[in-house]
């Protein structure tokens, strides 16, 4: 299937926006039957370059990772820096934020394609990018520069 817009259909993690990190992030563990992950404070130090909506971030967010055997379950908590995680939760809750694709060296060529088909670019960092798909699909969808 690498000749779809995405150049893949390697879904590789799902992530969800939630209030307290801590406190899904144990509950899930306790689910599953595994250990709690360890949570990071992502771009504390700043030296991710984030664009929101064309506009400069901090881009600050919580987050807890589960390697599952299939994909990764994401957990994020947003900080009170402008994102589409803090536009989420305030505006949605809690819930499903978006569904990732590898898209190894051709992230942002990607997020052009899907641009032209109607999917535009609401935010990236270094290493990914969400284009705004909710309209069609019910979820943002991410590009992962990932192998």
């Amino acid at each position: 299937m690498a000749d779809t817009i995405l150049g893949t259909s390697f879904i590789c993690q799902i992530a969800m926006i939630v209030r307290d990190v801590e406190k899904a992030s144990g509950r899930f563990a306790q689910l599953m039957g595994v250990p709690v992950p360890k949570i990071v404070l992502a771009n504390e130090d700043g030296s991710d370059t984030v664009t929101y909506q064309g506009q400069p971030t901090k881009g600050r967010v919580k987050l807890a990772f589960f390697q599952m055997e299939n994909l990764v379950i994401e957990f994020i908590e947003p900080t009170e820096d402008p994102t589409t995680w803090k536009d989420f939760l305030d505006t949605k809750g809690p819930g499903v934020h978006h569904i990732a694709f590898k898209a190894k060296d051709k992230m942002m060529e990607t997020a052009a394609k899907l641009e032209e088909f109607g999917y535009p670019l609401i935010q990236n960092g270094d290493k990914y990018a969400y284009v705004e798909s909710t309209g069609d699909l019910g979820v943002i969808l991410e590009l992962l520069d990932i192998d």
